[in-house]
């Protein structure tokens, strides 16, 4: 009922297409995540939006989504060993599952995933356009998962003429990078494509530097990675006022992992009934491997109507997750198939000058599949309205938004996020407050160790910021200020008897209050060449019900970042320091002892390039350049010191 309802809608307005003129609009420094609408990133209201550009990607040569991200101040990774390893996003403190991974706006958390959450590994950053990181609560726009923040992976989109590029790279762990890609137009559609093939033989993601975890050849497997990535764009226009854009993008990739037995991980264990635990058997088979695929697809239809003073979007946008993990002996583990199907419309009715309104309508089914339970879905029917709002210094952001979940039923959601800009002294002053709600998993409801009694999550959130140019722009200096207070949180209770389960634990709703509170405080050097520098901290305190701190987020964290360019050379030098963090509750050390804390880590990255001429660029790359020995996650290892060598051909 509630698809047909909203196909009948998209086919009303697809009749109106030819009622507007064709207009154009500038680029630069144009956003969509923030407001879903495209706008300047200075307009965007009280948002907290960071941009990370191509050009700040070639800079540092980075492979993978998790790498460039750890330079984004409030946000903190955690990596279950090397690349290619599950990869979760905190941001601003909150748990991952409340973070929304978009690409190319097509939602790309997995709702086979325990919490529904992101997993950001294999997300190559071939054909990256840009990175938009929204900061803060944004449910009013994009519902469940979107209570902490959102991240949208823009891929590039076609240009006049064809151009080209050719791409390889080598380095440690016997890693091997093929690239390419086109770039163009036939005749008055734009198309942009690119293909990735990357092949690592890794190494033990069970940690063979932990002095507190047994080895005994249970930490000395390698473990590889390989990554195929395709992804393409179209825009095609169908009259002078309606564009038609496709998005595609396939990754299909196979990781080995290890086991988890007794509070760590290892390379194998096998249960001892004697014992009544896990022990470690590294002479045993060591199959233990996941293999993903990943599709996402979207059609657009862009349209301006009523001589363009409406711009229409109607969107079409799938996504197909398929998890098929096997064991040390090389048996099925469990397999799992996650499928979202999303229809929506959005209007953008420029009313006068100053003010903008934008209301939209959307329907989302989502489903998990697996060989061992039964098929399990959910749907959601949404409506949203936001008002853009600019008159002199103010720009003011508002929104309201309601789901009707067909189990959980209506959800109301809202926001304000005002702005004010002093001219005369380069002063921002920017705000936020917004409401939230994160719907269960279907896991956390129907899985065995699920609840379907368990209620949707609800949070509160505050932001209060002040940006200040200084030395005519050539410095930027800018200080926020952040709260969110989650309630009925969901997380896995270890106290929680399951009937037929012969090991307490399971997903419950946490009495009490969980909350997240920091200062983000960041400078930016906009210097011209040949130096520019940035500086960021990043204080973050989080509290669950009990009153102890969330695992695997710091409490400080600070950044630098320094690029130098001259001529046809250039270098980029990334700092870090991150804070001790809390392990997880399960983490134990070979002696049975609880591990409580996760040793404080410096990292250092460096990559230099150097034009040879206009059409080829050869670059280095150093990771961990001090050999830091650290984990993000317990006995998980981490990339020792290495050195990467690649090059890049235009045509």
């Amino acid at each position: 009922m509630k698809k047909r309802l909203v196909l009948g809608v998209m086919l009303a307005l697809w009749a109106q297409l030819g009622w507007a003129e064709p207009t154009t609009q500038s680029l630069n420094d144009v956003v969509v995540t923030a407001t879903r609408t495209t706008g300047n990133l200075q307009m965007v209201g009280g948002t907290s939006v960071e941009v990370i550009t191509a050009k700040d990607i070639e800079a540092r040569h980075l492979t993978t989504v998790t790498e460039v991200l750890q330079t984004v101040p409030g946000l903190q990774l955690s990596n279950n060993g090397g690349m290619g390893a599950p990869s979760k996003v905190f941001i601003r403190g909150a748990d991952s599952k409340n973070t929304l991974l978009l690409i190319d706006g097509i939602a790309a958390n997995d709702p086979t995933d325990v919490n529904r959450g992101a997993d950001f590994s294999n997300i190559l950053l071939d054909n990256v356009e840009r990175i938009e990181i929204v900061k803060g609560p944004m449910s009013v726009l994009y519902g469940s998962n979107a209570t902490a923040g959102v991240i949208n992976i823009i891929t590039r989109s076609g240009s006049q003429g064809v151009h080209g590029y050719a791409g390889v790279e080598a380095g440690t762990y016997n890693t091997k990078k093929f690239s390419g890609g086109l770039n163009g137009s036939l005749g008055n559609s734009d198309f942009s494509l690119a293909v990735s093939r990357l092949t690592s033989q890794g190494y033990s993601i069970a940690n063979a530097d932990n002095n507190d975890i047994p080895h005994a050849g249970n930490t000395s497997e390698d473990d590889e990675w390989e990554n195929t990535t395709f992804s393409g764009k179209f825009d095609a226009p169908l009259c002078a006022a309606a564009t038609l854009t496709g998005v595609i993008r396939y990754a299909d990739a196979e990781m080995d992992l290890d086991d988890w037995g007794s509070g760590y991980a290892g390379d194998r264990f096998d249960y001892d009934p004697m014992l009544w635990s896990y022990v470690a058997a590294p002479d045993g088979k060591k199959e233990n491997s996941l293999e993903t695929r990943r599709l996402f697809t979207r059609l657009n239809l862009h349209a301006l109507l009523f001589d363009g003073q409406v711009i229409s979007d109607v969107d079409y946008k799938f996504s197909r997750q398929e998890r098929d993990a096997y064991d040390n002996d090389d048996n099925d583990s469990y397999d799992y198939l996650g499928k979202t199907d999303e229809w929506s419309w959005q209007a953008t009715w420029q009313v006068v000058p100053s003010n903008r309104l934008t209301a939209g309508i959307g329907y989302l089914s989502e489903s998990s599949e697996s060989s061992s339970a039964d098929e399990e879905d959910a749907e959601t029917l949404s409506v949203w309205l936001q008002d853009q709002f600019t008159m002199g210094g103010l720009d003011l952001i508002a929104g309201l938004r309601y789901d009707d979940h067909d189990r959980f039923g209506g959800k109301s959601t809202w926001r304000i996020a005002p702005a004010y800009q002093i001219e005369a002294t380069g002063t921002t002053v920017r705000g936020s407050y917004a409401t939230g709600f994160r719907t269960p998993s279907l896991y956390e409801l129907y899985s065995a160790y699920g609840d379907e009694d368990l209620d949707p999550e609800k949070s509160r959130s505050w932001e209060l910021g002040v940006d200040q140019n200084l030395f005519g722009d050539q410095v930027v200096a800018s200080v926020t200020w952040f709260r969110t207070i989650f309630e009925d949180r969901i997380d896995w209770d270890s106290s929680r008897v399951i009937p037929g389960m012969a090991w307490p634990g399971g997903y419950a709703q946490l009495d009490g209050e969980s909350e997240t509170e920091g200062v983000e405080v960041a400078f930016h050097l906009f210097a011209d060449k040949p130096l520019s520098c940035r500086l960021d901290y990043t204080y973050n305190d989080t509290e669950d019900p009990d009153g102890a701190r969330m695992s695997r987020r710091p409490l400080h964290k600070v950044h630098a970042g320094i690029r130098y360019a001259i001529g046809d050379f250039s270098c980029n030098v990334d700092g870090y320091w991150v804070d001790e963090r809390e392990a997880i509750s399960s983490a134990l050390d070979e002696n049975g002892n609880a591990v409580e804390t996760l040793d404080a880590y410096v990292l250092v990255n460096l990559a230099a390039d150097y034009d040879v001429n206009d059409n080829l660029t050869l670059y280095a790359r150093i990771d961990n350049l001090f050999d830091e020995h650290y984990e993000e996650a317990w006995s998980y290892a981490t990339a020792g010191q290495s050195f990467y060598l690649g090059g890049k051909v235009r045509f």
